[in-house]
């Protein structure tokens, strides 16, 4: 019915072996033509769903050129797993196909990382920043001040030369040591650092732009399958109008 409602549109349902919905994806057809003019970042999450059934929320989404929301997809999975991520994917990739220039940032969850890596062999995949400083933050010493911990940190994530990041994780390492100590140790300088990252991804290096997606729906999780869908589409509908204004404003 959507499809044939929204021209371009692209959806999947999967049922598990007794016929019970299992997965749901989609992605309007006005979101996909547009996003072939969007930059190739593409920021992914889930959020909990709070009806009886349980399930998460997904989104991808992208940042127009004026730094607006702007949802590529969404789905319904079980939970975030080594089976749901890579489905929702899949789905991803039929109409955001495989490319070297294309980056995705998310948080550190491991079916994520599994997701991405099986599914867009050619993409690159970054750390959300916002989210690592919460683990850094978690290995500093005590007494330490943990919001400078994350200030100092995100410096260095910051930094446009890799000369201005030496001084600044040098720096890091000698008031933190043992936050330093988990990056080197557990996390690739290419997965935070602006400076060592080969690709483009421009101002997003957080999962936040899809937290704060989330965010504008957290009243909706409660609902059920049908009206949390009708509620999604109509928001991103009201989006999409509302940049068109004001695009045409200035």
């Amino acid at each position: 019915m959507l499809e044939q409602e929204n021209p371009g549109s692209k959806t999947n349902v999967q049922l598990d072996a007794l016929h019970r919905f299992e997965y749901l994806f989609v992605a309007l057809g006005a979101s996909i033509e547009g996003f072939q003019w969007m930059r190739k970042v593409i920021v992914v999450d889930a959020t909990f769903l709070k009806t009886v059934y349980g399930g998460q929320l997904v989104f991808a989404t992208a940042q127009d050129p004026n730094h607006h929301h702007y949802p590529i997809a969404f789905g319904i999975i079980d939970s975030e797993n080594h089976s749901s991520w890579p489905w929702f994917l899949e789905n991803l990739k039929a109409v955001v196909p495989d490319d070297p220039e294309l980056v995705f940032v998310s948080d550190r969850h491991k079916s994520i990382i599994y997701g991405v890596s099986k599914v867009y062999p050619l993409a690159r995949h970054v750390h959300c920043i916002w989210h690592l400083a919460q683990n850094v933050k978690g290995h500093a010493q005590q007494g330490v001040k943990k919001d400078d911990v994350v200030d100092k940190f995100i410096k260095c994530a910051h930094a446009y030369t890799g000369s201005e990041c030496r001084k600044e994780f040098d720096e890091f390492t000698k008031m933190y040591p043992a936050c330093a100590n988990f990056l080197v140790k557990r996390i690739d300088m290419e997965m935070w650092a602006r400076c060592v990252f080969e690709e483009d991804k421009y101002n997003l290096d957080t999962s936040n732009f899809c937290e704060s997606v989330n965010s504008v729906f957290r009243k909706d999780r409660k609902l059920s399958l049908l009206p949390i869908l009708d509620k999604l589409i109509e928001k991103f509908a009201f989006w999409s109008s509302k940049y068109r204004i004001c695009v045409w404003v200035i």
